[in-house]
């Protein structure tokens, strides 16, 4: 697959190293002479020095053989004008990153007007991460296969949930319909085995039956109250996102702004009555206190600076707030975040790369979700007719299936379900996988017959 990248800063070079790691010719257009040798230095693809708004450039890489061209400098009106070029020239799909209101709200206008497939903005996909957290407490990360059949949830073990400390064996016996795909510990994934004990403070990825799902999610989770009053840090983009949307949802919305001039003018902008935004610095200890802190069921911080939201994120706490979550734009800092006690952390680089990732599997799988910056993935495949897994049972595939690979569930008709090692794989099957990274390509071999 021909991928082209225009822009090589800190989203753009994450997304080129995703992408060289898997079998995809790369090409990144970077105009900064400075930036191009760095990445010539750190990447497997190939670098080119220019515009990428100049149509002719575009013409002599021929951009328009690309599979796909994703536009992602920091400058909106740039990233519009090259994907349009670029889909004019015959780019098949193409994507611009966006991160103006105007281009976010009024995205599916100017897709049509520009003749673009994608517009995405980091800031909106991070806020909508964060309210599905709000609205869906405890849930970390959730995605439905098999036409909302089979649900995949992935939550964080709770000191006083019936799993902690228990081998999986005991936690999920089998035929439960609902099994534990992925365990996240100390930032590291694995496939787990029934063997292995869960702690408290693990992420575990659940995935099966949705009518087995809630029942599980409580046996690692207990009973996680619904969240009602929310304060946020920050009135950018990200936090006025998560204002409108939680407007009529939950009970009260704080959101501070330290700007007053900023405070004011986004205050006239929420019609409920639950948002209320605050000239206050959420880094100070006073002023927490003063709004109340402790009555908060999670405070959020928003701002571009990491260290500050770090900092409100952890006094927060400290003042009462009962959890917190951050925006960290630097991914090396997420991991401290979270031994500084924080509940969740968000990096919109990482949402944004996960995002075309999963653009790019809808070229050949159904549906896909992508586990912590793309170190696993859950993928639902329908068997080729050529595939070697057909009319073979799971038991005995053990040869077959690469390291770092399950099959959590058969899709057969109207019936799915997790299967056991009786289980044999039929043509017209489709499969949910969860597969780590470097098993990926070998898995669409198998399955696909490629």
């Amino acid at each position: 697959m021909n991928i082209f990248i225009m822009g090589g800063g800190r989203v753009g070079s994450h997304i080129a190293q995703m992408l060289s790691e898997e079998e995809y010719d790369i090409t990144v257009i970077e105009k900064n002479p400075d930036d191009q040798e760095r990445l010539d230095l750190s990447l497997n693809a190939r670098i080119v020095l220019g515009d990428g708004t100049s149509a002719l450039l575009m013409q002599s890489l021929d951009v328009g053989e690309a599979d796909l061209f994703i536009a992602c400098t920091g400058n909106d009106e740039s990233n519009l004008i090259a994907a349009a070029a670029a889909k004019g020239l015959g780019a098949r799909q193409v994507l611009a990153r966006v991160e103006k209101p105007i281009f976010v709200e009024e995205s599916v206008l100017f897709e049509g007007f520009l003749n673009i497939d994608y517009m995405l903005s980091p800031d909106a996909l991070v806020a909508q991460e964060i309210v599905n957290y709000i609205v869906y407490p405890g849930v970390l990360a959730a995605e439905d296969f098999a036409q909302n059949k089979i649900q995949l949830r992935q939550v964080q073990v709770s000191a006083n949930a019936s799993a902690a400390n228990h081998p999986l064996s005991d936690t999920l016996p089998p035929g439960g319909g609902v099994l534990v795909g992925v365990l996240e510990r100390d930032n590291i994934i694995t496939i787990p085995h029934g063997s292995d004990h869960v702690l408290p403070g693990d992420k575990v990825t659940l995935i099966g039956k949705r009518e087995s799902m809630q029942k599980a999610i409580q046996t690692f989770q207990g009973e996680e109250p619904r969240m009602q009053h929310i304060a946020i840090m920050g009135g950018g983009g990200i936090g006025r996102w998560i204002a409108h949307s939680l407007e009529g949802k939950v009970e009260s919305v704080k959101l501070f702004e330290v700007d007053l001039a900023k405070a004011e003018r986004i205050a006239s902008g929420f019609r409920k009555g639950n948002i209320h935004v605050i000239h206050r610095d959420a880094t100070s200890k006073s002023d927490l206190e003063q709004e109340h802190i402790n009555d908060f069921d999670l405070f959020v911080a928003t701002t571009e600076d990491d260290e500050r939201n770090m900092i409100a994120g952890v006094l927060a706490q400290a003042v009462g707030s009962k959890m917190s979550a951050v925006v960290m734009h630097h991914p090396d800092f997420a991991p401290l975040a979270e031994k500084l006690g924080i509940h969740m952390t968000v990096t919109p680089r990482d949402v944004l790369s996960n995002s075309i990732l999963k653009i790019l599997r809808q070229q050949s799988i159904s549906t896909s979700s992508i586990l912590r910056e793309g170190d696993a993935e859950v993928l639902e495949i329908t068997l080729g007719k050529t595939s070697q897994a057909l009319g073979k049972k799971i038991k005995d595939m053990r040869h077959l299936l690469p390291r770092g690979l399950i099959i959590t569930t058969i899709i057969r008709g109207d019936l799915a379900y997790v299967p056991g090692g009786e289980d044999m794989l039929e043509s017209g099957d489709s499969i949910v996988i969860i597969a780590m990274a470097n098993a990926i390509i070998e898995a669409q071999r198998l399955f696909q017959g490629q």
